[in-house]
C-alpha cells in the first residue's frame, strides 16, 4: 500500500512548484510521465493477466505469421508481440514497451489538453485507470488511440476518427464501439438529453443478458455467459456510485463548462457513459471494460475543470471576505481529493486489477 501511497503523493505534490516554473507544463508532463513508465515498467506479476500475457509474448515468439493469423487475439497486438520477441526474448520487453505506449500517450494528451496537468494526473491515478493498464494491457493501448482520434469529434472529422478507431481496433477489436459513438457524443447535454439517456439506460439494465450474449458472440468469444464469472458476477456498485458522483457534479456546472469549451460537451457525454458503463458491470462485469475509452478524457480534462469552476463560485460568492473565499476553497478542494484519495486507496486494498502487493522485476519467479 505505501508505494501506490507514494506513486499519487509524489506524481501530484511535485506538480504544484514544478508548473509554476518557465515551461513547467512541459517538465511536469514529461516527469509524470516518466514515474509512471518507470513503475509500470519495473513491476512484475503485477496485474491479474500479467502472466498471460507474459506467455501470449513467448508463444508469439514461437509461432509463424501464418499461425498468427489463426490466433483469437487482435492481430496488430500479437503481430507487435511476434516482432519483439524475434529480437527479444525476455517478456518485460512486452511490459516496459507497453508501459512506454501507455504513459506517454498520457503524458503527450495531458500536456496539449490540461490546464493543471498535476490534478490530470490526479485523476488519472484515483479513477483506476492506471490500474487498468496493468492489467487490460491490449485495450488501454486502444484506449490511448482513441484518446487522440476524440479531437476529431470536436472538428466533425468522421473519416480521420474512424482511421484512428480502426487502427485501435487491431489491438482490441471493443474499440469499434466508438464508431457509432461519434455520433452520440455530439448531442447536446441537457436536462432533456439526460432524461432520455436514464430511460435506455434503465431498458439496458433490465436486458443486460441479451447484450451479454451480443458482446460475447463478437467481442469477447472466450467468455460463457452462462458460466464465466465476468459474465454472471458484477463489480462492486461503489464504482458506480464514484462515477455517478462526479458525473452529476459536472453536469450542475455543465452551462459554465460548454462555456469555456465546447469540446466539454463531448467530455460530459463520455462521463455519463462512463457511469452507464459502470452501472451494466454491477451486473456483469465484463460489459465495464468498455468505460476505458470514455474515461480517460473525462476524468483527465473535464474534472480538473469542474474543480476550477468550484473554486471559482466560492470566489463569486464570498466576494470581499478574503478569509471566507480561503477558507471555502480549501474545503471543496480537501473534499474532493479526500473523495478520490479514499477510492484510490479503497482499490489497492481490495487488490484492484491484481495490482497488490506491488513487486519489482526480480523478485519472483514463474509460478512461485
Amino acid at each position: 500500500m505505501l508505494v501506490y501511497g507514494l506513486l499519487l503523493a509524489v506524481t501530484v505534490l511535485i506538480g504544484i512548484p514544478i508548473c509554476r516554473l518557465k515551461h513547467g507544463k512541459l517538465i511536469y508532463c514529461c516527469a509524470a510521465g516518466l514515474i509512471l513508465f518507470v513503475f509500470a515498467a519495473l513491476r512484475e506479476y503485477v496485474g491479474t493477466d500479467y502472466y498471460s500475457y507474459g506467455m501470449t509474448y513467448l508463444n508469439a515468439i514461437q509461432k509463424t505469421p501464418e499461425q498468427l493469423m489463426h490466433g483469437r487475439m487482435e492481430k496488430g497486438f500479437l503481430f507487435n508481440a511476434k516482432f519483439l520477441g524475434d529480437h527479444f526474448d525476455d517478456w518485460h520487453t512486452l511490459f516496459t514497451l507497453t508501459a512506454l505506449f501507455i504513459a506517454s500517450s498520457v503524458a503527450v494528451y495531458t500536456y496539449k489538453n490540461s490546464d493543471k496537468p498535476y490534478m490530470s494526473v490526479f485523476f488519472f491515478l484515483t479513477f483506476g485507470i492506471y490500474f487498468n493498464s496493468f492489467n487490460f494491457m491490449r485495450q488501454l493501448m486502444a484506449a490511448c488511440i482513441v484518446l487522440f482520434a476524440m479531437q476529431y469529434i470536436k472538428k466533425n472529422q468522421f473519416i480521420r476518427f474512424a482511421v484512428l478507431v480502426i487502427l485501435a481496433s487491431c489491438f482490441h477489436l471493443s474499440a469499434l464501439i466508438m464508431l457509432v459513438f461519434f455520433f452520440i457524443l455530439k448531442i447536446k447535454m441537457n436536462v432533456a438529453t439526460l432524461g432520455v439517456y436514464t430511460g435506455f439506460t434503465a431498458l439496458f439494465f433490465v436486458f443486460s443478458w441479451d447484450l451479454v450474449t451480443f458482446i460475447t458472440d463478437h467481442v469477447y468469444k472466450n467468455y460463457d455467459p452462462d458460466t464465466s464469472w465476468e459474465m454472471t458476477h458484477g463489480l462492486n456498485p461503489i464504482y458506480t456510485i464514484y462515477f455517478g458522483v462526479f458525473f452529476a457534479l459536472a453536469f450542475a456546472f455543465r452551462k459554465e463548462l460548454i462555456k469555456k469549451n465546447s469540446f466539454n460537451n463531448v467530455l460530459l457525454n463520455c462521463m455519463y457513459f462512463s457511469f452507464f458503463f459502470e452501472l451494466i458491470g454491477v451486473r456483469h462485469a465484463i460489459l465495464s471494460r468498455f468505460v476505458i475509452y470514455f474515461y480517460m478524457p473525462a476524468v483527465m480534462i473535464l474534472l480538473p475543470q469542474v474543480l476550477e469552476i468550484i473554486k471559482s463560485k466560492c470566489q463569486t460568492k464570498f466576494r470581499g471576505d478574503k478569509k471566507r473565499i480561503t477558507l471555502s476553497k480549501v474545503i471543496a478542494v480537501a473534499v474532493v481529493l479526500s473523495v478520490c484519495t479514499g477510492m484510490y486507496t479503497f482499490m489497492v486494498e481490495n487488490n484492484y486489477n491484481g495490482v497488490n502487493p506491488y513487486m519489482i522485476i526480480g523478485t519472483r519467479k514463474a509460478g512461485g
